[in-house]
């Protein structure tokens, strides 16, 4: 900041219209696919030149490289905090998913559908896919802790989180920021349904509505493993 901390600096100002640059890029990449969104069209939603955009970004991809590092920081930070502080496998998954989730949905988020890394520049789509599998390796040692302390069923770690990690990340294809669920109770009840499908001790229901969901900090409830529901004598 400048002027008694009241007038933003000019790297504080170049960094928030780059913020919104790629903010605006990451929606149209989510809303009509990377091949569809031109610089012309980001440019004319942000009320700006085309020739603007080239001050913070030299070209489309490098907006798109932009927008898979800030998924993958997302996606590492979240798993950080889900290592440090879930009381077993099947709580840290869930944590994971939810923060990751609540990222990929807030609406000042740049993250875009991880779908689009085949849009990538070849030498990029190499690091990302490096953090990718890592972040895939890190999740499915998690779902084996799981296993191990009795909190998952036995189940194959490779598919469960093949399969979780594709609906979660094709999420911020239908997600509407001005429809009936905000971010944080849609990652709180997605959370929840991929949670149930793994866990030894499901809940008997889930939530009936989604929109009713009350937000509870990190966007995931408690994951106390509960007691099965009895099943009556046929």
């Amino acid at each position: 900041m400048s002027w008694n901390q009241i007038v933003p600096s000019v790297s504080e100002l170049h960094s928030a219209k780059r913020r919104a640059v790629l903010r605006e890029a990451a929606q149209a990449f989510n809303r009509q696919g990377y091949h569809a969104t031109t610089l012309e069209g980001v440019a004319k939603r942000l009320g700006i030149t085309k020739t603007a955009i080239y001050h913070y970004f030299p070209n489309k991809n490098a907006l798109l490289k932009a927008c898979f590092d800030e998924v993958m920081d997302a996606a590492f930070a979240n798993l950080a905090e889900a290592t440090a502080n879930g009381r077993n496998g099947r709580e840290k998954l869930r944590r994971v998913f939810a923060g990751y989730l609540t990222h990929l949905l807030d609406a000042l988020t740049v993250a875009v559908v991880v779908l689009e890394d085949g849009a990538l520049a070849p030498e990029d789509r190499r690091g990302a896919y490096a953090k990718r599998d890592r972040f895939e390796r890190a999740l499915r040692a998690l779902v084996e802790e799981g296993i191990s302390d009795g909190s998952i069923v036995p189940c194959d770690p490779k598919l469960v989180i093949m399969a979780l990690l594709g609906a979660v990340n094709w999420v911020p294809r239908w997600y509407r920021q001005d429809g009936e669920w905000s971010a944080e109770q849609l990652a709180t009840g997605m959370s929840e349904l991929l949670d149930r499908s793994i866990s030894t001790q499901p809940p008997r229901s889930l939530v009936r509505r989604v929109k009713d969901i009350k937000a509870v900090g990190d966007g995931a409830r408690d994951a106390t493993p509960r007691k099965p529901a009895k099943r009556k004598s046929p």
